[in-house]
């Protein structure tokens, strides 16, 4: 039942100054905002001819929406019969061969212009060489409007359309808290299920559906709105047991919206996920319909903060619990100065004997690029059914220090960065070698020297996918060792011109800084010289004999 203004009034006066000035900044936020939600998802978006691309407007575009959404159709183009004709595409059929588009038309306004005297589609033509004024007075006496209907159908329901290309996402951006909460509620609580174009909590089967992930703008729009839904299933009878039977339009139904949303901001403020520019329009767009229920009763915001607060405790203490059931991997990284004055950044992680050990054998010239070389390793499967957690250098020694491997430890054992290299290695890319090869070397004297080797090493594949940057010794830093080693031989003891070399290979990384590969060059050179002094000094240009001394040699 609604209120007088005069309770309305007594309600509102009733709060403390704070609550005031809070109510005040709600109303007025949502007093701005817009009436029509904007999806954090791209899959559907503005509706659109699949013919033209051109996007529908005004009632159209409302109406096909509002079709898309209930229909869960992940496509936002729309055609014509007499179009899909033409482009040759059909309609997909079930397992008994009926159309699955049965029904499935929307009919659409078309607006056209008419000549009044041949009834005939209007020719803007005729309107050429007058004035504003002559223009209008023509258009008043000679033109008319005749509004058509089309019925359009959704690309979804058809075969033979072009796949969509969608904007890709930047993965960099995954939030490792917010991914162990979507791991355990999928495994533990309530099923989440990818695919479609909404997201929504199904209550009957107790599951949260959202679009792929590929589908949203970005990360932090696809945590908002998958923390947004994982706060609907906390009322499930068998969590916080809140009725959740309430109709679109309900009072009920818009109370349990606002926890929702309430509840995924404090999530994601816990999670320090940065709210996105459309995030934040969405916020005052998506409550526009509890303007009222606010006006009403003053305290129901308040009920709502208090009933998020809940949510968003029940899902982190459940993030608390099963972080502690996975084994967390604790890593620090730190900055340093190198011999040659280069700032570099490491990942370190404490061994089984609590002793702290890079887990990645060399620096990084920048944190970002050692931070998505962290990432991809994260996703190994060495690491995978591992949380990782970042710490300070101190308190990873302390951690080492008080946290040792009780286990039997292995007879051999392996460093942590050996492993990480391996497995790397059997995941690489291939290698881009655009800029690189012999073309990149702007000296003659490198390019000869590049050459001799190459004739030397004629019938060794080894060498050439070497230079082409592929993983040939099981890791990185060993294949990139061995280039070294084969393009010394040939380089007398000139660091520089290896360095050249070296660089103009597949092997060579931009964010490793130079110091890694200056080390690297002067190691190989002396390698070199010294097996050179120990055999009695073989030939420069011709290398030593393979298969019985040198870099292929067992000895």
């Amino acid at each position: 039942m609604s209120l007088s203004n005069e309770e309305k009034n007594a309600a509102y006066e009733k709060l403390t100054p704070q609550r005031k000035q809070l109510v005040d900044k709600v109303m007025d936020n949502l007093e701005k905002g817009n009436l029509f939600w904007m999806q954090g998802w791209v899959s559907s978006g503005a509706p659109e001819s699949a013919i033209t691309g051109k996007k529908y407007r005004g009632i159209n575009n409302l109406f096909l929406s509002l079709i898309a959404m209930s229909e869960n159709y992940g496509d936002n183009r729309w055609a014509t019969f007499k179009q899909m004709e033409e482009k040759g595409w059909t309609f997909k059929k079930d397992e008994e061969g009926n159309s699955l588009a049965k029904g499935k038309g929307a009919s659409i306004e078309y607006y056209e212009m008419r000549d009044k005297e041949t009834k005939r589609r209007f020719d803007r033509s005729v309107l050429d060489g007058m004035t504003a004024n002559e223009q209008q007075e023509y258009m008043d006496k000679n033109v008319y409007w005749l509004r058509k209907f089309y019925r359009v159908f959704n690309c979804s329901l058809m075969d033979g359309v072009p796949v969509k290309e969608k904007p890709q996402i930047d993965v960099n951006d995954r939030n490792d808290r917010a991914e162990a909460i979507l791991d355990y509620w999928d495994k533990n609580e309530a099923k989440i299920v990818y695919g479609g174009s909404r997201a929504f909590y199904r209550t009957d089967t107790d599951e949260v559906h959202l679009p792929e992930r590929a589908d949203f703008k970005s990360m932090q729009e696809f945590y908002s709105t998958a923390l947004h839904e994982i706060g609907h299933s906390t009322g499930h009878e068998s969590r916080l047991n809140r009725d959740l039977s309430g109709r679109f339009g309900s009072e009920d139904y818009a109370m349990e919206e606002l926890r929702a949303e309430i509840a995924s901001i404090f999530m994601e403020q816990d999670l320090e996920i940065e709210p996105s520019e459309g995030r934040l329009q969405n916020n005052a767009a998506y409550i526009q319909s509890w303007k009222e229920e606010i006006k009403e009763n003053p305290n129901a915001l308040f009920t709502a903060i208090t009933d998020a607060d809940k949510i968003a405790k029940y899902v982190s203490g459940k993030e608390q619990v099963y972080r502690q059931t996975k084994d967390i991997q604790f890593y620090a990284i730190v900055e340093e100065t190198n011999a040659y004055s280069e700032q570099v950044y490491k990942c370190c992680i404490c061994d089984e004997e609590g002793r702290v050990k890079p887990l990645i054998n060399y620096g990084f010239a920048d944190r970002d690029a050692l931070e998505k070389e962290i990432d991809k390793i994260k996703e190994l499967d060495l690491w995978k059914d591992k949380t990782f957690e970042e710490v300070s250098i101190d308190e990873l020694k302390e951690k080492g220090a008080t946290g040792k491997v009780e286990q039997e430890k292995s007879s051999e054992y392996i460093r942590p960065s050996e492993l990480v290299a391996t497995e790397v290695a059997a995941r690489a890319l291939p290698v881009s070698m655009d800029g690189r090869g012999k073309a990149s070397l702007t000296r003659m004297s490198d390019r000869e020297t590049l050459e001799r080797a190459e004739k030397h090493f004629g019938t060794d594949a080894k060498f050439s996918d070497l230079y082409n940057g592929k993983t040939v010794l099981g890791s990185e830093e060993k294949s990139e060792y061995a280039l070294m080693l084969r393009l010394a031989l040939f380089c007398g003891n000139d660091k520089e011109q290896l360095l050249r070399l070296f660089k103009s290979s597949g092997q060579f990384r931009d964010e490793k800084p130079n110091a890694y590969y200056m080390k690297m060059a002067e190691n190989g050179l002396k390698f070199i010289a010294d097996k050179r002094s120990a055999f009695g000094g073989a030939n420069e240009a011709g290398g030593f004999t393979k298969g019985k001394v040198g870099i292929n040699s067992k000895r």
